[in-house]
């Protein structure tokens, strides 16, 4: 090979080398871009709230000679569902426990549309919420009774003051027959009184309360009947039954009341049935 060939090849040859170098050179020095996508999530607390997240990611490479460039784009959508809850109105009643003389907490009695304004608005202790309807209740009393104490006794709705002050609380019913005042002095305005208070209408006791007490004011009332023996019927009736309001009671029974106060029993026996029919004609 002559000079000018060994020139030639030596050329093509380093003009190799320097492209080889060049190109390595190139790839030490590729550059990376990464490009971050900033993500921004609204939340709003509810109740109830599913959340649901889509993530769509693009990869773009793009190659050169020089520079390869990466770019990655993540994009999050966010949705929410809001759940609302109902609750319904709860309402509680407490009913009434008569064998524990207890007052029931709602009171499905009718009051009266128009209030009372008659005397008994100044006696002490007068409530006089159900006075129309104690009216009403004593027209169903026994007929021997009307007979006896219309016109005589008082029939007052209110709470006793000086039943208060013997059973510190509210009796259900009170007979006065000399007007007691809450000291226990006498000769008010209510003498000769029957009292129901609205505590013996809230527990669905006041027929059977004023049946009682009324059973009382019939005994009261028939204090001087005599006996065909001359004994006096009222004590002797006491007697027989063992009390005064063991005699009211049994009266109550008579006149077919199921609700007693004091007797054990609520079944009358048929001699008891007979003395009381003998005692109402006699002293009626």
């Amino acid at each position: 090979m002559n000079n000018r060939a060994r020139w030639v090849a030596f050329s093509i040859l380093a003009i190799g080398i320097f492209l080889a170098v060049s190109y390595n050179s190139v790839l030490s020095d590729a550059v990376s871009i990464s490009s971050t996508t900033s993500t921004t999530t609204t939340s709003t607390t509810t109740t109830s709230t599913t959340t649901t997240s889509t993530t769509t990611t693009s990869t773009t490479s793009t190659t050169t000679t020089s520079t390869t460039i990466a770019t990655t784009t993540t994009t999050t959508t966010t949705s929410t569902t809001t759940t609302t809850t109902t609750i319904p109105t709860t309402t509680t009643t407490v009913e009434v426990t008569p064998e524990k003389d207890s007052v029931t907490i709602n009171d499905d009695s009718p009051i009266d549309v128009t209030p009372y304004e008659g005397v008994f608005v100044t006696f002490d202790g007068f409530e006089g919420e159900n006075q129309t309807l104690l009216d009403t209740l004593v027209q169903n009393l026994p007929e021997a009774y009307k007979q006896t104490m219309l016109g005589k006794i008082s029939f007052i709705n209110g709470c006793h003051l000086y039943g208060v002050e013997m059973l510190g609380e509210c009796p259900f019913g009170v007979w006065d027959s000399v007007g007691t005042f809450k000291n226990g002095d006498t000769n008010a305005d209510w003498k000769l009184s029957i009292w129901v208070s609205n505590r013996a209408f809230k527990a669905n006791r006041a027929f059977d309360t004023l049946l009682h007490e009324s059973s009382h004011a019939f005994s009261y009332l028939s204090r001087n009947c005599i006996a065909p023996d001359g004994s006096n019927k009222r004590k002797q009736a006491q007697e027989y039954f063992g009390s005064e309001e063991l005699f009211a009671d049994s009266l109550v029974l008579y006149f077919g009341g199921d609700y007693v106060f004091y007797r054990e029993t609520g079944v009358l026996t048929d001699t008891e049935v007979s003395y009381l029919k003998e005692f109402i004609d006699l002293c009626s």
